[in-house]
């Protein structure tokens, strides 16, 4: 399959400006100075609008005025990232605003998981940019997060080298073999809202992501089957899971999330592995920010993901 150039954005430097937008949920503000403080103290300059605090029922503000933000951000020659403060609800709702010739002429560092899939999906295949899946503002960023999670933030948005292996005790495989692709996705029920709109994904060729949290393990397997029969498994090179936080059986708590990823993905015969830290978690748990875009291999024998390429320039 003939690959696309994708567009890698400029590697992040103390000193330089941080953008931050508000494409979903309206959030927490003591939480959010955290986040804040905790950046400028890593040497970062931060840039935002007032109106990321605005509230329109659950969401920071009407759909136009958070894609506005978001197009801003792009458009700033002083903004070299942008992060957003939260993830949750609303972000697909903005994807019709976005000004595609302004993101277009300025690929930039874009960071969050979740709802914020929706964007990230967005930018990796309509506008062709890698993007990035990890910490929101309010979210894991503050003074006491992660160390490995600030560590990963760091080295992948910093750092014009490859990011390399990437192994952890929790994770398993589950169909062993390898396979090189380009990897994409992100949080599973966002992936399905965007199948069929002129922002699906395109999973060709790919090492799939997936994570979700607190879904119904009946919603799980909806979701893998809504995958085979809109053809998104068939010319996929390799799967890796995320932590499924909180998926269970709620019908009677029989089986586990494994038990309906063995069942329905039996004829899938493709490397597989369970429980990358990346995304949704428990409280003080790591979050491994994954570049999306980039050429990675699934080692499904050794149950690691070695990431091929670097992420920025």
């Amino acid at each position: 399959m003939l690959r696309l150039k994708i567009k890698k954005p400029s590697a992040l430097k103390k000193g330089d400006t941080i953008g931050i937008v508000a494409p979903a949920w309206s959030f927490d503000t003591e939480n959010f100075k955290k986040g804040i403080s905790k950046l400028c103290g890593l040497g970062f300059r931060l840039k935002y609008n007032q109106s990321i605090f605005n509230r329109h029922w659950s969401m920071a503000g009407y759909d136009i005025k958070r894609a506005e933000q978001i197009n801003k951000m792009f458009a700033d020659k002083d903004v070299k990232a942008i992060f957003c403060a939260k993830a949750g609800y609303g972000s697909m709702r903005t994807l019709p605003y976005l000004d595609k010739r302004i993101i277009l002429r300025n690929p930039k560092i874009f960071l969050g998981y979740s709802d914020i899939t929706a964007l990230l999906s967005y930018l990796n295949n309509v506008t062709k940019m890698v993007v990035f899946h990890g910490p929101v503002v309010s979210g894991e960023i503050h003074s006491d997060m992660n160390t490995f999670t600030l560590r990963y933030l760091l080295r992948v948005l910093t750092q014009t080298s490859p990011l390399g292996e990437l192994k952890f005790p929790m994770l398993k495989s589950l169909r062993r073999g390898k396979a090189s692709g380009i990897l994409a996705g992100g949080n599973m029920s966002m992936i399905m809202s965007v199948i069929g709109t002129p922002y699906d994904i395109d999973t060709r060729g790919k090492i799939l992501f997936l994570e979700d949290v607190g879904e119904d393990l009946e919603t799980i397997d909806d979701y893998l089957v809504q995958l085979k029969f809109a053809q998104k498994l068939k010319y996929v090179k390799g799967i890796v899971f995320g932590r499924m936080i909180r998926c269970v059986d709620y019908s009677g708590k029989k089986y586990t999330i494994r038990h309906i990823l063995n069942d329905i993905l039996s004829d899938v015969k493709i490397p597989i592995i369970y429980g990358f830290p990346s995304g949704h978690r428990v409280a003080g748990d790591i979050n491994v920010t994954l570049p999306l875009g980039v050429h990675v291999t699934l080692d499904a024998d050794n149950a690691r993901i070695i990431i091929n390429e670097a992420a920025v320039s």
